[in-house]
């Protein structure tokens, strides 16, 4: 059998460590992917730390996988060999081939390099599935990708508007017609983030999280905020009477009362397939909290990334190619530990 190298995790919190393995053959429903680009992610040295989201050992991880199709297993339709594809995944990017299920491939269109989409599938989806899946997996503000404006002359903050996940925050919320879009970050990012769509920002090496609601930016109160970092009490603080609340932090303590400002909280899963397309091997796989609900809405972002990518409605993440393949990416999971890593995302080539 052919083999292909990988970046393996031998055993629960063993070490990263450069390999070789088998290239497998794609099971009925799915295709065989050649891995062009791959994004790096701060949670997957967590995930092999903490021994979460790991679906079985020995391990590969990568989830922001970009490449072409290889080999279509049985059944498979709609997709033929050298189709330019991306997907959010738990495992399986940082090697040179995998297997994934053609229910959960996105096409890309053809200005769409393979690095830019590497930096996409999991923070937009974080993003995206906090702003416009439907209750209860988010707030439901877009849930078809209505390209009318849908909420048109609105304010949003994004507290972390620098990190992934903001980034495609702030985009998101100029597509759905927000008029004012402020965003709490650091200073050096201001102008990229302006470029964006963010309207005003509010330095975080200046304004405390804790005294945020008292900038005069966040006068009167926000109608929604997209929370990145945790802050659930300063979003609170800053969202008007009847507004909503996204946080990208589950575990986030809140300190206050929703009801006595009727607002509403969604704790984002930013899982675009659930586990009626990707079933859990393990009974104890900690942290995958995917619903059916999940699934449907990815059919809709499915349908509908590829024309926002197309008519550059998103743009990737600003990023950096790691060089030598993946002994460059290991060397970049080494750097979230460093803690060199911002404003940024770092993107693999496993073929090198």
């Amino acid at each position: 059998m052919p083999t292909q190298q990988a970046i393996i995790i031998q055993s629960p919190k063993a070490p990263f460590v450069l390999g070789s393995k088998d290239i497998p053959s794609p099971a009925k429903g799915e295709v065989l992917l050649k891995v062009m680009s791959v994004g790096l992610n701060p949670m997957n040295p967590m995930q092999r730390e903490y021994d979460i989201l790991i679906d079985e050992y020995p391990a590969v991880l990568g989830g922001d996988i970009v490449g072409t199709v290889e080999t279509l297993g049985d059944g498979v339709e709609g997709f033929k060999k050298g189709d330019r594809v991306c997907t959010s995944a738990l495992m399986g990017g940082f090697q040179q081939y995998t297997t994934l299920p053609a229910a959960v491939l996105i096409r890309l269109p053809n200005n769409a390099s393979f690095d830019e989409v590497a930096t996409f599938p999991i923070t937009f989806g974080t993003a995206c599935v906090g702003l416009f899946a439907p209750a209860p997996i988010g707030l439901g503000l877009n849930p078809t990708f209505s390209w009318d404006k849908p909420q048109r002359g609105e304010s949003a903050l994004v507290i972390g508007g620098a990190t992934s996940v903001g980034q495609y925050a702030i985009q998101l919320f100029k597509f759905l017609g927000f008029t004012r879009i402020v965003t709490y970050a650091s200073k050096a990012h201001f102008d990229y983030l302006k470029q964006l769509g963010a309207t005003e920002c509010i330095d975080r090496g200046e304004v405390s999280v804790d005294s945020l609601a008292t900038h005069p930016a966040l006068k009167p109160p926000v109608k929604v905020i997209y929370d990145v970092t945790g802050a659930l009490n300063a979003a609170f603080d800053c969202v008007a009477e009847g507004g909503s609340i996204a946080t990208a932090v589950q575990m986030s303590k809140l300190e206050r009362d929703l009801d006595s400002k009727k607002v509403t909280l969604v704790r984002v899963q930013g899982y675009i397939f659930g586990p009626d397309v990707w079933p859990p091997k393990r009974d104890n796989l900690v942290a995958y909290l995917a619903t059916p609900d999940h699934t449907t809405f990815g059919k809709v972002v499915v349908k509908n990334l590829p024309r926002l990518l197309e008519e550059k409605v998103i743009v990737g993440n600003r990023y950096e190619v790691l060089a030598n393949g993946l002994p460059g990416i290991l060397e970049g999971l080494e750097r979230f530990g460093k803690g060199s890593v911002s404003g940024l995302k770092l993107v693999g080539h496993p073929q090198e």
